[in-house]
């Protein structure tokens, strides 16, 4: 009998240290909140004059995934006087080659490039495309671009605009997260828009960006040669990371965008996602371990909900509608500004409780998958080397 009160005893410490950081995640929601709300009152930024440089706008491909011909056709249809689409696949066996010719013969009168290849000994095998990619490159803007993105066509004018000021080095992009269907898909979706594009907009607050965003970074030629070009992206998993930091390094200005990408999330499963999630989490953890570390307080209801279970009070009880209504108004403000349909609510707590999971898991481990390869971490976000030929 004298067991249980010990239990009782912990369960009560523990839900007491959980009421700290529920507060603590109740402020940051607070934060973020507002955050959110002031990039939605942006103006979009655009050059309206033609005498613009040149662009190289680079597509790296692997695999046809869902919708990527009308993205590759978004792409090539942009509103920019004088603008070179490269696509690359890293073998002549990807299914995404046959969809970049159908495009190229589709539009005949838009400047597009094929290029199969990749660098041997590059560990990081978006990279290793790129690299292979860069023998077609004419000319002295770069636009680097996923393929899983959708854009407008002014696309290219709205994001190599900053780049018009000396001072800017690179210009990264927001992302939307838009699902097709499946349960997994709008999961992946509300990750990206109500809580890793939130957490970027609060960590502006810390000072200027040193870091890129993954689906869009613009750069001059002689930026990026100054930095050792993208060869020295070439050993990290974290390579958009890596190349705001090697700019802001150089004393230049990492840009952040008024133009959102949107991002087509179609993981089919939940394995997928899980999979996906965890390369995230894993690079983050590689790049910045101390915030990675934080990351779970970006969770403030399932914090709250524990706090409550574990020794439930008023008090508890209060704190949890607080985070719940915080955590309706973020994922509100958080959609309206980044322009995509808000999610059911019924999804908040397990997107929460699977977040918190994947948060975990990523504390430790150094395996990540990437598409259909499997990588492994080495040190912060340094890559082992690569089997040759291996899938991407």
């Amino acid at each position: 009998m004298a067991s249980e009160p010990r239990r009782v005893k912990l369960a009560r410490v523990l839900a007491a240290a959980l009421d700290v950081v529920t507060i603590a995640a109740l402020g940051y929601a607070a934060v973020a909140i507002v955050c959110a709300e002031r990039f939605g009152r942006r103006d979009l930024e655009r050059d309206s004059v033609d005498d613009l440089p040149a662009v190289s706008l680079l597509v790296p491909l692997h695999g046809d995934e869902p919708g990527l011909e009308e993205n590759l056709r978004a792409f090539a249809l942009q509103d920019y006087p004088v603008c070179q689409l490269v696509l690359g696949v890293a073998r002549a066996d990807d299914p995404a080659l046959p969809v970049a010719q159908r495009v190229a013969a589709a539009l005949p009168d838009r400047n597009i490039e094929i290029d199969v290849g990749e660098l041997p000994g590059a560990a990081n095998p978006k990279i290793a495309n790129v690299l292979s990619m860069m023998r077609l490159v004419r000319h002295p803007m770069l636009v680097l671009a996923d393929s899983d993105t959708r854009v407008n066509p002014a696309y290219v004018r709205c994001v190599t605009a900053p780049l018009r000021d000396p001072g800017a080095g690179v210009v990264t992009c927001l992302f939307a997260g838009v699902p097709d269907d499946t349960f997994s898909a709008k999961l992946g979706a509300m990750f990206m828009n109500e809580q890793f594009i939130p957490s970027v907009l609060v960590n502006r607050l810390l000072g200027p960006p040193r870091h890129c965003l993954g689906p869009t970074n613009a750069v001059r030629s002689t930026v990026l040669s100054a930095i050792g070009g993208f060869e020295a992206l070439a050993p990290h998993l974290a390579d958009d990371f890596m190349l705001g930091n090697f700019v802001a390094a150089r004393g230049l200005r990492v840009e952040i965008s008024t133009y959102v990408v949107r991002t087509m999330v179609s993981d089919s499963s939940l394995e997928k996602l899980w999979n996906h999630e965890l390369r995230w989490h894993r690079t983050i953890r590689g790049v910045q371990p101390a915030g990675y570390a934080g990351m779970f307080l970006t969770y403030p209801l399932p914090l709250a909900l524990l706090a409550f279970l574990l020794a439930p009070r008023r008090e508890r009880a209060a704190a949890l509608v607080v985070a719940a209504l915080a955590r309706i108004a973020l994922r509100r403000v958080s959609s309206r500004a980044l322009g995509v349909a808000v999610a059911p609510a019924w999804l908040m707590l397990p997107r929460d409780l699977f977040g918190i999971a994947v948060w975990a898991c990523g504390l430790v481990g150094k395996a990540v998958r990437w598409r259909d390869a499997d990588l492994q971490i080495e040190e912060g976000d340094l890559l082992a080397e690569r089997q040759p030929h291996a899938a991407r």
